[in-house]
């Protein structure tokens, strides 16, 4: 009901998609361990995408839709791999592709490479890049609007992109078991589902399209530590940076970005060899998405296994977010923007 006005919409929607692929791959053995690695492969999509309205009460701003996008994807890939007797191992790759659907055109390369090196069983150094492309659904690269009820809509665009990822990780494992991290990643085109309170009308919009970008940095940190045969545990703290831009977002473009944490416990107490309990907690910070915000989340974990005739039978009893305190909620506040949304 809107404005003391009966709505009732009755549609239909349908989708069909044809696929083709066709890849060759070879790898050859070459001197002193040298390993080469080539390919090819191709992807031929025909997506058909319709939206209908049988019924339209109350409503006058509706329209059928429908849409045909043909997608090309051409991949080139070679790469080699050598493991030294140094303790040094080594893979490189790259992947050339050529991206085609509808008016959108891209050639694009996406290196990978990784590096580990073992001085000694003490230390071990770890170094990866790596680079891939995120594809949106077929059905959000089409136009549509789906009304979820009198107020909340769903749209899909037209002219939706994939997103090209790159990431950096560089890890430390001391005595194999104390780990250090440092991460980046950037995500160009990024896309996602916002949510966007129409100003025009009274609509609640959720719509996937892309940012100019999503970026993240930080550092992670996991010490397992034990206490006697009673105790088992594993602490894993993590502090990033999140950086969300997008010059395009309606009418309120943003550029934000927000330090957060992440703070987990794992612990498992051994009652004699045949019983045992387990208690796991997390506390994530508040963090960014888009122009929302989510409020800090706790949760804890509880469990218990006994084993019993000789370990030839046992029984588990798990409860999950025992509080019941892992529930989601988001805030917005952004440029007129009011919007609270408790999930789950």
């Amino acid at each position: 009901m809107t404005d003391n006005s009966r709505q009732l919409l009755d549609y239909t929607s349908d989708q069909k998609i044809r696929k083709f692929s066709v890849y060759a791959d070879q790898s050859h053995d070459l001197t002193n361990d040298w390993t080469l690695k080539y390919g090819i492969r191709y992807d031929y999509t025909d997506n058909k995408n319709g939206q209908f309205f049988n019924q339209m009460e109350g409503k006058e701003d509706v329209d059928n839709s429908s849409s045909r996008l043909y997608e090309q994807i051409t991949n080139f890939y070679a790469g080699f791999d050598k493991e030294f007797e140094s303790g040094l191992s080594l893979s490189l790759s790259a992947t050339g592709e050529y991206y085609s659907i509808g008016n959108y055109h891209k050639w694009a390369v996406y290196p990978q490479a990784s590096l580990s090196y073992s001085p000694s069983e003490k230390h071990t150094f770890m170094l990866g890049v790596s680079s891939e492309k995120d594809y949106p659904t077929y059905w959000d690269m089409q136009t549509s609007t789906t009304y979820m009820n009198a107020y909340e809509e769903v749209q899909t665009i037209e002219g939706l992109r994939p997103a090209n990822v790159y990431s950096v990780n560089a890890n430390y494992l001391f005595l194999q078991k104390y780990m250090l991290s440092l991460f980046y990643e950037r995500s160009n085109d990024y896309f996602t589902m916002d949510m966007y309170q129409a100003k025009d009308r009274l609509a609640l919009v959720y719509r996937t399209q892309n940012w100019n970008y999503y970026q993240s940095f930080g550092m992670s940190a996991n010490v397992p530590f034990s206490i006697g045969n009673w105790l088992s545990s594993q602490v894993n703290a993590t502090v990033l940076n999140d950086r969300n831009r997008c010059d395009n977002f309606w009418d309120i473009p943003f550029d934000r970005n927000k330090w957060a944490g992440m703070l987990a416990m794992q612990n498992h107490f051994s009652v004699g060899s045949d019983l045992g309990f387990d208690l796991d907690a997390m506390y994530r910070s508040s963090m960014i998405s888009g122009i929302s915000d989510t409020k800090p989340v706790f949760t804890v974990n509880v469990g218990a296994q006994w084993n019993f005739l000789n370990d030839k039978a046992s029984l588990s009893l798990n409860c999950s977010d025992l509080f019941d305190t892992m529930r989601m909620k988001v805030r917005n506040r952004y440029a007129g923007q009011h919007i609270d949304l408790n999930m789950g």
